[in-house]
Formats: structure tokens, C-alpha cells, sequence
């Protein structure tokens, strides 16, 4: 399954038969963009059902244009994690990707703009995200590739105020677990799978 969020809302991308009989259960292919998002703030989640599972995203992506984006999950040797914060909220660095960049390149670059932190590696992929954005009266679906990243830089970070980033922080695991209660959806689940993995 897959997961797309559009503000508070789920849309849960399933190949499994025994979703079918749900009165918040759709068929993919038979819906419209416009349909599939009235439907999802009717019932606040819904399940959109296709038979073959290795055209999931495939098929939902045919309906929408994507934006892909990538970020990362900073920590260091104190096992704390970098974030930003922007619009009010604690978030992880992240941001679209340019023209001719991989994913991981993208990934690196963002995440230094926006924080100021040097001396920065990827230790391995994560996981990926999708949101649905409206920009200009239209919507897109926001990919989000999510690597895990460390490094032992101890000098100043400086928040890309550009961006609207007001600060950048070292956090605790600890703090971290009370982020992701008032955070966005997307950067929840997350942190809370990388908390689970990485809890000793």
C-alpha cells in the first residue's frame, strides 16, 4: 500500500481485494482527479483499489503531475536530529529537485541550503513520501525521497531565511517524539519510523 496525504486527509493506494466492500472504497481507474479528492474530504480517508500492485503509483500518477523532491534525517555523533523550523512547525530539511540532479544529489543540496551544515554524507536510503500540493489553482503530487544522513559538524547552522526558515536545531530523540505529534503528517510517520528503528 501507499499512502498520499493532502492536508489532513489519506488516500490509501491498495491492491488488496479485502478493502473492496468498504463504503470509502473506490476503483482507481475508474475516478478523476476531482472525484478522488472530493471523496477523500467526504469520508477524511479513503482506499483506491487496483487489481495489479506493481501499477499502483503508476496508474495514480497518470491522473496528476509530479513534483519530486528530496530531504534528509541529519544526525550526528550525540544521536540528535536536525530540523528546521518553518510556518510555526519543526520539519526536516527537504526541497524540489532542479533540473539534471538525482535524487541524491538534490538531497544534499537541500538539506545544506537550507541549514548551513558542512561535512555532510548519505549513509543509505530511507523511504519515500507523497502529499498532494495545490499551487496555482492546480494540484500536483509531491514525491518526497528521504535519506539518512550523519555528520560531525559543530560550527554555527544558519537557517536559509529566503525560505522562510526561522531556525535550525539539534534536537533529542526525545524532542524529536513530541515533534512528531504536532508536525505534518508525512514528516510523523517519518520520524516515527526512524525513531522505532533507531531507539536502543
Amino acid at each position: 500500500m501507499y499512502k498520499v496525504f493532502i492536508n489532513k486527509f489519506s488516500i490509501i493506494l491498495t491492491s488488496k481485494n479485502k478493502y473492496l466492500n468498504q463504503e470509502n472504497s473506490f476503483l482507481m481507474l475508474s475516478m478523476t482527479l476531482d472525484e478522488i479528492l472530493k471523496k477523500a474530504r467526504k469520508h477524511k480517508k479513503i482506499f483506491l483499489f487496483h487489481p495489479k500492485k506493481s501499477d499502483l503509483l503508476k496508474v495514480f500518477k497518470s491522473k496528476i503531475k509530479v513534483i519530486f523532491a528530496s530531504g534528509g534525517i541529519v544526525s550526528n555523533e550525540n544521536s540528535q536530529i536536525l530540523f528546521i523550523y518553518r510556518r510555526g512547525k519543526w520539519d526536516l530539511p527537504k526541497g524540489k529537485a532542479e533540473k539534471g540532479e538525482t535524487i541524491r544529489e538534490t538531497a544534499i543540496r537541500e538539506v545544506v541550503e537550507e541549514t548551513g551544515i558542512e561535512k555532510l554524507k548519505i549513509d543509505k536510503y530511507f523511504s519515500n513520501t507523497f502529499h498532494i500540493i495545490r499551487n496555482n489553482k492546480k494540484y500536483f503530487l509531491k514525491e518526497t525521497s528521504w535519506f539518512l544522513m550523519s555528520s560531525n559538524y559543530k560550527g554555527k547552522l544558519k537557517p536559509q531565511i529566503k525560505e522562510g526558515i526561522k531556525s535550525v536545531k539539534w534536537k533529542t530523540f526525545d524532542d524529536a517524539e513530541k515533534i512528531k505529534k504536532k508536525t505534518y503528517t508525512n514528516i510523523s510517520i517519518i520520524l516515527n519510523d526512524f525513531l522505532k528503528q533507531n531507539r536502543k
